[in-house]
């Protein structure tokens, strides 16, 4: 079922509403969070189905992979609506299935109001969209210098996020990064593609990476 094809953009208000209105027709039975989808893309999906091996592997990030116990991440640059994306998969599938993915929208000295602003216009319409999820409460958080082993950038950040439960236990987090722009930035493939930038992101994740991310707190 193709629902919510190239999901969010949401530099133009416009085009959320037609997205949403265009595929409302079409979730009204969608329960799991592999019926989601970020530009066709969804949790279950090969990856390679959208991107080259060497690609994965070119792209696989230190600071996001847990140690390569179970589980990997590629950082990847994006082909349509999204400037990049992080797939995750399992270290030990030739397949590269996708367990989690996160899509990044990027805009210089993105005011934090407006962002916070589209970030609940769209959690409404996933709400109307996704009639059995549990919508959280919107979170904000600081990220430290200490958290640049899992994330692009040093530095304090700013991130606010809603979050959906669905009832297969996937979830969907949508978040605000307001970047912390005297951070230093590292002389890498992720300074050059995620540049320090603030940015609106699209974060799906499957019960079995949760449950993973969770044993690893």
């Amino acid at each position: 079922m193709n629902i919510i094809n190239g999901c969010i953009k949401f530099f133009n208000m416009r085009i959320i509403l037609t997205l949403f209105i265009y595929f409302f027709s079409f979730s009204a039975i969608a329960e799991d969070i592999s019926d989601f989808q970020i530009e066709g893309m969804s949790i279950g999906d090969s990856a390679l189905s959208y991107f080259d091996e060497k690609q994965l592997e070119d792209g696989e990030q230190g600071w996001h992979n847990y140690g390569y116990e179970e589980f990997s991440t590629s950082l990847v640059s994006g082909k349509g609506i999204y400037d990049w994306f992080l797939v995750s998969y399992r270290s030990d599938d030739y397949d590269f299935k996708i367990v989690a993915l996160v899509g990044g929208l990027e805009k210089k000295n993105y005011n934090n109001e407006e962002c916070n602003n589209k970030l609940d216009d769209v959690a409404l319409n996933i709400s109307v969209l996704f009639k059995k999820t549990k919508q959280k409460n919107k979170k904000i958080y600081e990220l430290a210098a200490d958290a640049s082993r899992k994330y692009p950038f040093t530095g304090k950040s700013t991130v606010t996020s809603i979050s959906f439960d669905f009832l297969d236990e996937g979830e969907i987090i949508l978040e605000c990064y307001n970047m912390d722009k005297q951070a230093n930035k590292n002389a890498s493939f992720i300074t050059s593609t995620l540049n320090q930038n603030d940015s609106f992101r699209t974060n799906i994740r499957s019960r079995v990476f949760i449950n993973y991310l969770k044993k690893k707190e």
